[in-house]
């Protein structure tokens, strides 16, 4: 009887009892599922990636708007994002929808994306002198020298 010998390898990915995911390494490699995809869809939907910049254009941009905020000037109207179509809110951020007349601010939940005819602001991309204008806030600003942080003796 002749006995044949099989040569099975280093070991590696294919060698009897070990797994085919595993590499060299013992690191188990990522494998795309659609099944899984499907039934989790977007589960980072609305939450703060940190990498991609967000889309947005100015209030100067939206015509309607210079009616609207009448009380700004051009050079204003230019440093207030607008979210564009499409983009997601931030989970947890703060937003005042333009579109509304009543400028109530409001915090974003879920996987909310920005759609016509809605034009909302960021408050985290709105300085807070512009921002309390926006919402209507009155801040007076005073001008005089702080005496008042000055310690009593």
């Amino acid at each position: 009887m002749a006995a044949h010998s099989i040569t099975l390898g280093s070991g590696g990915a294919n060698a009897p009892g070990q797994d085919p995911r595993k590499s060299d390494t013992g690191k188990v490699s990522e494998t795309t599922d659609t099944f899984d995809r499907d039934l989790h869809g977007e589960d980072r939907a609305g939450q703060h990636g940190g990498s991609s910049p967000t889309r947005t254009y100015s209030a100067y941009d939206v015509k309607s708007l210079h009616e609207k905020l009448s009380d700004f000037d051009n050079g204003e109207l230019k440093r207030i994002p607008v979210l564009a179509h499409g983009e997601r809110l931030e989970q947890g951020g703060k937003y005042l929808d333009l579109s509304d007349d009543e400028h109530t601010v409001f915090t974003a939940q879920g996987s909310l994306e920005a759609q016509d005819p809605h034009l909302y602001v960021p408050k985290s991309g709105t300085d807070y002198q512009l921002w309390n204008r926006l919402i209507g806030v009155d801040v007076a600003v005073d001008s005089s020298p702080a005496d008042d942080l000055t310690p009593a003796r």
